[in-house]
């Protein structure tokens, strides 16, 4: 489906040779392995597709994610196979710029444009293509995306267009046309908003016969609103009611009902993603203040505080018992 169209239509072989060659030797013999742990190939995507021949245009790897953009003729067609049951499956979501059609378990239906076509790992799909044109995916591992599947409610296989919809896939346009070589730091920031925004675009998008329960659990989307942008020290229950269209009290009162606060999950979400930094040696040469920062805090005290209030040791000091247990 995606594959020598590409130099007849966009130019962009020599593209993808040069992003290659730029990810250096490592990225090139990752190629030729398998869907091994958390690690995404693209070798290993395009068989699951059916196209074990051809190569996206162009691809980015972060970390355990893996965007790819592609290229296609008219009545192109992918074949999504399923996967076996193991930790390492693979789930993506194709955004394209004409309409697809994909069928799967619930019959046939049209992707269109701002919409997205899921690939659940254990589902077969296939998708075709209306007309010629281009397409965006985002290959993610299962295991960090299976929550979703709460035993109730399911995503189907068309995510609805949505503003975090739209949001993802203007994210994902940046990653597949920028040209700057990613940091440690900045692969590890993009990994986590690819992999937040999609499970937020996941449970948003249900299916229609249960798209009442989306009402009750408006909950999910601010939780889901606070995972994506916890690292923003400027983001704050403020800004969530906003996001949300709703009141502040109203977001208070949404949360009590569930004997929480907003404040308080939030500011365990940045705790969280402290200590993944702290517990990460790529991020050694990173400060306190600077984890600090990058995890949602305005300053190091804060921090500490945040910290303190969970019973935590002090930062450098969880740091360093990592560092000599090692």
């Amino acid at each position: 489906m995606f594959g020598g169209v590409a130099e007849r239509a966009f130019g962009l072989s020599c593209r993808w040779e040069q992003n290659v060659n730029g990810w250096g030797r490592a990225f090139v013999e990752d190629l030729g392995r398998s869907v091994l742990g958390n690690v995404i190939d693209v070798s290993a995507v395009m068989r699951l597709l059916g196209q074990g021949n051809e190569h996206p245009t162009v691809a980015r790897r972060h970390r355990s994610t893996l965007a790819t953009r592609h290229a296609f003729d008219r009545g192109a067609v992918w074949n999504w196979e399923r996967q076996p049951d193991s930790r390492a499956v693979v789930a993506g979501l194709a955004f394209a710029d004409v309409p697809m059609r994909v069928r799967g378990d619930v019959g046939e239906e049209t992707v269109r444009v701002g919409e997205a076509a899921f690939l659940h790992p254990f589902r077969r799909t296939l998708v075709e293509a209306d007309a010629a044109g281009s397409g965006i995916c985002i290959w993610l591992p299962w295991d960090s995306l299976q929550e979703v599947e709460d035993g109730v409610r399911a995503p189907g296989q068309i995510m609805a267009s949505t503003p975090l919809t739209a949001g993802l896939r203007a994210f994902l346009t940046s990653l597949v046309t920028q040209q700057a070589e990613p940091t440690a730091y900045t692969d590890y920031l993009v990994e986590r908003v690819v992999l937040e925004m999609a499970f937020g675009v996941l449970l948003e998008s249900v299916p229609g016969n249960i798209a009442a329960a989306r009402e009750d659990r408006m909950i999910d989307r601010a939780r889901s609103l606070m995972l994506m942008r916890r690292a923003e020290p400027d983001f704050g229950i403020a800004e969530l009611a906003a996001e949300l269209h709703m009141s502040t009290r109203h977001v208070q009162r949404m949360f009590a009902a569930e004997h929480s606060t907003p404040a308080d999950e939030l500011r365990g979400m940045r705790i969280d993603l402290a200590n993944e930094l702290l517990g990460d040696p790529a991020y050694d040469p990173i400060g306190i203040a600077e984890i600090a920062v990058h995890a949602g805090f305005r300053t190091a005290a804060a921090l500490r505080r945040a910290f303190a209030s969970r019973g935590l040791p002090h930062p450098s000091r969880a740091r360093q018992a990592r560092m000599f247990s090692a």
